[in-house]
């Protein structure tokens, strides 16, 4: 029997190896000036063209949405080694070690993107590049959000989440199942610290609380009078302004935009961390107003809220047809951190100049920004038909509020907070299909000009399209939550079987409890 040489059956290995390697690994495109030309940029989603992006953010992962056998993405900069990508599927996953390289070199540089898809019969097709910018400034590294499965009468699976925004890891911080089968809502942190917040719970059996997280432990507390609900807590850090709502969901017709809310009666009040004491201050609380979505100014001295004229006698009735009526202004009191004692409201922006209904203020770090949600009535941004993001100057007397986006509202903006720089917004937004709100970033330079904002990416850039969850009360923070779901379990233990208490009658009275 005769045996072929070893060296032909290396070369007969090695070429099946090849064989394999370009059927798994298609070749990329030729030279190109060898391309034809396609006089436009690319098809991209999500739509990552024409973006100020941060140095820290998770590859901008993409799916080329042009018909194609093969695909091939090239990225370069002035700095740094070129990144391409091969694919079948125009599914691009980018590296992300060459990533996060390439936005390192380029701080407040540019990023060009092109893009070549191979037709049917073979020819490569070369688009228009992008370019996108990557800002001086990082963001935040982790956000917080709610996430749940919104369903006609339900929310499904509903979590409180963490997510690394320099990379796809995501984890959970508290379960629908760990509160009792409840609700969890509005956790609020100290200065985006992780070590210090807040949330709400609602068990179907037991008693709404305010969970406290000091570190690694925590501890729930149930305020006397109605149960918390939105909440901001004071740079002092001793005193939370929280709202007290008698909220009321409602179907006014039968189809996907269906499900409504509206907020019978609201009132504010304040929490002191140290001694448990809960007081109503009569100025933020006059009679015939619904005070609600308190914030703190970054220096302590002024709280900011949204407030509107109470147009019904009592809260013993789902007064329906009186929300196409109600519109909020944005008022702000003066706060003396050392008598815990506030002025009188005053109007900031009014609702008779915008037209509509100003919600969700929310301050920028350094003090010169207020970011607000304007909607065409009621206090539900997240339920109505229109709700587009404005930005008011602080620092320049007389001026007025803009939109962050001027030619193109899409009427789908709410909850929305700042980063930890003043640079970058986050915001939850239902701009992708009107009934899901994913997270999107947008850049705020130091004219108050907003960039275009882009959704978050994913590792998988079709899970956005394939996933039937929304997002909501997006929270930056500036490391990890360290606190053990087993430890919040623990403190929530006893409200998830405790009897329901009877709210006792609410006290109005100005508030004694220094703030430190």
């Amino acid at each position: 029997m005769t045996l072929r040489p070893r060296w032909w059956r290396m070369a007969g290995a090695a070429l099946a190896v090849l064989l394999v390697a370009r059927w798994l690994w298609p070749a990329g495109p030729p030279a190109a000036g060898r391309c034809e030309s396609v006089a436009r940029a690319p098809r991209l989603r999500p739509d990552y063209a024409g973006l100020v992006i941060p140095p820290n953010i998770a590859p901008l992962n993409l799916r080329v949405a042009e018909p194609g056998t093969r695909y091939h993405v090239r990225l370069s900069a002035a700095r740094g080694r070129r990144l391409d990508v091969t694919s079948r599927s125009g599914v691009i996953s980018l590296p992300q070690r060459r990533w996060r390289e390439l936005l390192s070199a380029n701080r407040g540089g540019d990023l060009r993107l092109e893009v070549f898809a191979r037709g049917a019969r073979g020819r490569w097709q070369r688009f228009e590049p992008v370019v996108n910018h990557v800002a001086e400034q990082p963001v935040d590294d982790y956000v917080v959000y709610r996430r749940f499965r919104p369903f006609y009468n339900s929310t499904g699976a509903l979590l409180i989440c963490q997510r690394d925004l320099r990379s796809f890891v995501e984890r959970a911080v508290i379960t629908r199942d760990e509160v009792g089968g409840g609700c969890m809502n509005c956790h609020t942190f100290r200065d985006r610290r992780p070590d210090s917040f807040l949330f709400h719970s609602r068990p179907k059996a037991g008693v709404p609380a305010m969970t406290l997280v000091s570190g690694n432990s925590a501890r729930t507390v149930q305020p006397d009078g109605p149960p918390a609900g939105y909440a901001s807590w004071h740079p002092g850090g001793r005193t939370i302004a929280y709202s007290r709502n008698k909220i009321m969901q409602y179907f006014p017709q039968a189809g996907p935009r269906s499900k409504a809310a509206l907020d019978a009666a609201s009132s504010l009040a304040l929490y002191d961390v140290y001694s448990g004491r809960v007081t109503v201050p009569t100025a933020l609380n006059p009679p015939g107003r619904l005070p609600t979505f308190p914030c703190w100014s970054p220096d302590g001295r002024w709280l900011y809220f949204a407030s509107a004229p109470r147009l019904w006698p009592t809260t013993r009735f789902m007064p329906i047809e009186e929300q196409a009526r109600v519109r909020y202004d944005i008022q702000r009191a003066a706060y003396d951190p050392a008598t815990s004692a506030f002025g009188q409201p005053e109007t900031v922006v009014a609702a008779r100049d915008t037209g509509g209904s100003a919600l969700e203020p929310r301050i920028s770090p350094d003090g010169r920004w207020l970011v607000f949600s304007l909607t065409d009535s009621g206090s539900f941004p997240v339920f109505a038909e229109r709700s587009d993001l404005y930005l008011l100057d602080l620092q320049r007397p007389g001026s007025r509020p803009v939109p962050l986006e001027a030619e193109s509202p899409t009427r789908h903006d709410s909850f929305h907070a700042w980063s930890g720089n003043s640079r970058w917004l986050v915001c939850a937004s239902k701009r992708d299909n009107g009934l899901l709100a994913r997270l999107y970033l947008r850049y705020i330079d130091a004219e108050g000009r907003a960039s275009k904002p882009f959704v978050l990416p994913q590792r998988d850039p079709r899970d956005d399209d394939r996933n039937p969850a929304t997002y909501n009360v997006p929270e930056f923070v500036s490391g990890p939550i360290t606190v053990s779901r087993a430890e919040l379990k623990r403190a929530l233990a006893p409200t998830c079987t405790a009897p329901a208490r009877p709210a006792e009658p609410e006290k109005r009275q100005e508030a004694q409890t220094p703030d430190g």
